[in-house]
Parts: structure tokens; C-alpha cells; sequence
């Protein structure tokens, strides 16, 4: 039995890291991590396309969900940018993504912390991972017709698969969905990772790619709920694919 409890401690520390509570050490490891990003930030191009739809939503103050591919999260960070009103992250609340959560921060990201299980785990969400908590953090700040990002594919996978949670999350809310697409060049891919993780490297250029707004309907059934995790999909590859376009990369780059 105390076997068990230990154990179950164990797994409940891993997500209970707090973004305010990091050690120090983590937090310096954060800063070098932010500074890295500004440095990038200031030695390379940056191209857009597809941003008017986005940008209407914006002006018109409506309730948006941006989704990424998983693997391009740090790639992500400088879109921040690109945002005139405020714009919450969700990250996990596991080490990494209190981490995330604080390098985040001064680019104008609000953390909201909590996360799923990704059906290729062969289980439900663990209650510490804070899910539900995030969903309902999430939905409270689309309410008031603020706009989050967060990513489609759930860790561990499958990957360039949307998870239901962010699809019931629109449909809730009534939020406008946008893909977005990003990529770099030169850009570091890390080999192994179930995401296929791509970092930034400086010295280059580097790209966003925005989708059409997608909505899910409030009386969506389980079929169209899954039907639209099928065209946000689409979408996100779409909006990859044309951020990879427009560096010159291929689909496997």
C-alpha cells in the first residue's frame, strides 16, 4: 500500500507545477530560453499570409480558438505580435508546460493551465492533469470574447489528429476556429519526438500561415462534432503546408 501511495504521489507531482510556483533554477533555464526567442525575433524575416479573416474577428472584438499543430508550439510564441487583444495559452501544468507558461508571459500570452490525454495512451485523463479545469478556464475568457491558443493534437497522439476537447470547446462557446500554420528557416527538427517538434533558429526567415474561421454548431451530434474535428484537420495541414510554401520547404521538412 505504501508502495502505491508513493507512486501515485509521484504521478501527481508531475503535473503540479504552477507557472508562479517554479524553482529558481527552472525559472533562470526559462529566461536564457526567452532570450534565445528575442534574439531570434531580431534576425529574422518574417512573412504572413492569410491574416484578414483572423484580423476581422479581432476587430469585431469575437471569440476566437487558434490551433497549431503540436509540434510547432515554440515556433508559435512570436504570433503573439500579430494579436491586438488579449490572448490566453493553454500549456500543461507538467514541468515543460509551466516552463512554457513563464517564458510566455512577456510576449503577451495569459497562461491557463491544464491538459488532456491523447487517445493513444490507451486512457482517461488523469483528475491532476487539471482538464476540465482549463476547458471551463478557457470557456469563461471566450465568453467575455477574449481568444486562446492552444494545440489541436494531444500529447502522446496520435499526431495531426484534433482532439475532441478544443471542437466541444467552440461548440460551447460559439468561438470562430483558425488554423494557423508556422515554420522557419533554418529550423531545427528533434528526432523521436511523438510530435515531430520542430524548434526556431535564428539568422533566416520565417512564416504564419492563417486558416478561415470554422464554427461547430451548438446542436452538434457526435457525428458532426466528429466531422468537424475531420475539417479542422484538414485545415491545420492546409495552413502548415502553406507556411512551409512559403520558405521553400517540403511537407516533410
Amino acid at each position: 500500500m505504501a508502495k502505491i501511495r508513493l507512486e501515485r504521489e509521484r504521478l501527481g507531482q508531475r503535473h503540479n507545477y504552477a507557472v508562479d510556483s517554479l524553482p529558481p533554477y527552472l525559472r533562470f533555464l526559462a529566461w536564457g530560453v526567452r532570450g534565445l526567442i528575442l534574439f531570434i525575433e531580431r534576425t529574422t524575416q518574417v512573412l504572413v499570409a492569410g491574416d484578414a479573416p483572423f484580423n476581422k474577428l479581432q476587430i469585431n472584438k469575437q471569440p476566437v480558438i487558434i490551433l497549431i499543430w503540436h509540434g510547432r508550439n515554440f515556433q508559435t510564441i512570436l504570433m503573439a505580435r500579430f494579436v491586438s487583444r488579449p490572448l490566453s495559452v493553454l500549456t500543461s501544468r507538467s514541468r515543460d508546460g509551466a516552463m512554457i507558461a513563464y517564458i510566455v508571459r512577456p510576449f503577451g500570452f495569459k497562461p491557463v493551465q491544464g491538459s488532456g490525454t491523447g487517445r493513444a495512451a490507451g486512457k482517461t485523463t488523469k483528475p491532476s492533469k487539471r482538464g476540465m479545469q482549463a476547458f471551463r478556464n478557457m470557456l469563461r475568457l471566450l465568453q467575455k470574447n477574449e481568444m486562446v491558443l492552444a494545440t489541436a493534437d494531444v500529447p502522446p497522439g496520435p499526431v495531426f489528429e484534433t482532439g475532441l476537447g478544443m471542437v466541444k470547446l467552440a461548440q460551447r462557446s460559439g468561438a470562430a476556429i483558425v488554423s494557423m500554420g508556422v515554420s522557419y528557416s533554418p529550423q531545427l527538427r528533434i528526432a523521436g519526438t511523438w510530435d515531430h517538434m520542430h524548434l526556431p533558429l535564428p539568422f533566416g526567415r520565417r512564416s504564419f500561415a492563417f486558416g478561415e474561421p470554422i464554427y461547430v454548431p451548438k446542436d452538434a451530434d457526435a457525428e458532426a462534432l466528429a466531422e468537424a474535428q475531420k475539417q479542422v484537420d484538414a485545415a491545420l495541414n492546409a495552413a502548415q503546408q502553406l507556411a512551409q510554401n512559403m520558405l521553400g520547404q517540403k511537407s516533410n521538412d
